[in-house]
């Protein structure tokens, strides 16, 4: 026990103090802070002017289109100008834009004068308030009155409604609630493929390194192998979740911390039941794959002979990370498709992809249960694989992966 402890401590400390440890828990950190005041940030750095220009011989007009962006939360002031005045207030910045109306008999036409090229959205504000005065000039022309006009501009009505399957108990989710749900499963996705291809890679260079180098021919015997590589291991798995730790403090100052309220509406998103749920099995996906990537890693970094070979021997981690991060990435907006719901009961694959179920309404939790039973299943195969062969594998120089494998169960069967 006692010489199991001395080699964790030691690859743990070493690794919580490198400075690849501390940048990389800095940047998540930092990134989660700025994401909860990012609309603050923007408002901090947008030094604009924020009055609107109005120009407009009809006071109709003007007290409409005044009392519009009144509402608006990027104007603050609207000011009825000359033209002149106007454009060249804009020039000079002290106006956001120009506004100009020309009413000709029932005809209302506008022009929009901006420095910057003029968006969509504010094309399709101004082109709904015209139109709608537009239709009360020739209403008034045709003597109609206020209700045929109501009558007139009264949308049609599209009502939806989602059949379900029988053995689908699911409400209908909010769409506000269902893209916060989206969001929190992209930051999920991005920190598991992050961390995990991280440590994978650390582990496998690390125990590539003592063997290239023959160190762990001195260490083995004083050391059992299996206790080596099982502190080898558990050490990298607790860097990574203090990593977590930290990453998971961060989100929880945030929604303490800060007004995300504010956030959410600017966002147009909502926090739902659901959310929870997502966050959870997210953090449960994230630990499993952790374990899985790194116990995989470490198998591959004990098969490697020569130290340049280790980038082609680490191939496997780097191609199923990869996959399983693309296919989450690529179905984000349809979770529901064969492709994700076949791998996403695939070992290695299942902690991403089944994650990305969790946003499904159709997907039962048996599933998601299933999906965790998998995972730990392949995280316990993979460590006890790498405890049992890594003495024959870590004695074993043969050139690939293959052959340095086969060497190594057979020396395995043979002690």
């Amino acid at each position: 026990m006692n010489k199991f402890l001395t080699t964790f401590n030691l690859t743990y400390f070493q690794k919580i103090k490198s400075k690849s440890f501390i940048i990389m828990t800095a940047i998540f950190m930092i990134f989660i802070f700025a994401l909860s005041n990012v609309d603050k940030i923007i408002e901090l750095f947008d030094n604009g002017p924020k009055t609107v220009a109005i120009q407009t011989d009809n006071n109709l007009v003007y007290k409409s289109l005044e009392k519009q962006y009144k509402q608006g939360d990027d104007v603050n002031k609207v000011e009825k100008v000359s033209f002149e005045k106007g454009k060249k207030g804009v020039k000079n910045e002290k106006y956001k834009r120009l506004i100009q109306v020309k009413v000709e008999g029932e005809k209302v036409n506008g022009t929009i004068y901006e420095k910057d090229n003029v968006s969509e959205d504010e094309k399709l504000k101004l082109k709904t308030t015209l139109s709608q005065m537009q239709s009360a000039l020739t209403a008034q022309k045709l003597n109609l009155s206020e209700k045929d006009l109501k009558m007139l501009n009264t949308p049609s009505v599209i009502k939806t409604k989602e059949i379900k399957s029988d053995n689908n108990q699911a409400g209908d989710i909010n769409p506000k609630v269902q893209a916060l749900n989206m969001a929190v499963v992209y930051i999920i996705l991005f920190l598991s493929f992050s961390i995990t291809f991280n440590y994978a890679n650390q582990i496998g260079a690390e125990i590539a390194t003592e063997k290239t180098t023959r160190v762990i021919e001195m260490i083995v015997t004083s050391v059992k192998p299996s206790v080596h590589i099982a502190a080898k291991i558990l050490a990298i798995i607790s860097v990574a979740f203090t990593q977590i730790l930290f990453v998971v403090s961060a989100i929880v100052i945030s929604i303490f911390a800060f007004d995300l309220k504010g956030l959410f509406e600017t966002a147009g998103v909502e926090y739902g039941p659901e959310t929870t749920k997502i966050i959870i099995y997210g953090l449960v996906y994230l630990i499993l794959g952790v374990i899985s990537y790194i116990s995989l890693a470490a198998i591959l970094g004990a098969l490697t002979s020569r130290i340049e070979d280790l980038a082609q021997s680490m191939m496997p981690v780097t191609f199923i990370s990869l996959a399983s991060f693309y296919i989450a990435i690529f179905s984000i907006s349809n979770p529901d498709t064969l492709l994700v719901k076949i791998t996403s009961f695939i070992p290695m694959l299942s902690p991403m992809v089944m994650l990305l179920r969790t946003t499904s309404e159709t997907t039962p939790e048996w599933h998601l249960i299933l999906g965790i039973v998998i995972s730990v299943a392949t995280s316990v195969l993979l460590l006890l694989f790498a405890a049992r062969t890594y003495r024959g594998s870590v004695l074993t120089y043969e050139k690939g992966i293959v052959k340095n494998l086969k060497n190594a169960l057979n020396l395995t069967k043979s002690s």
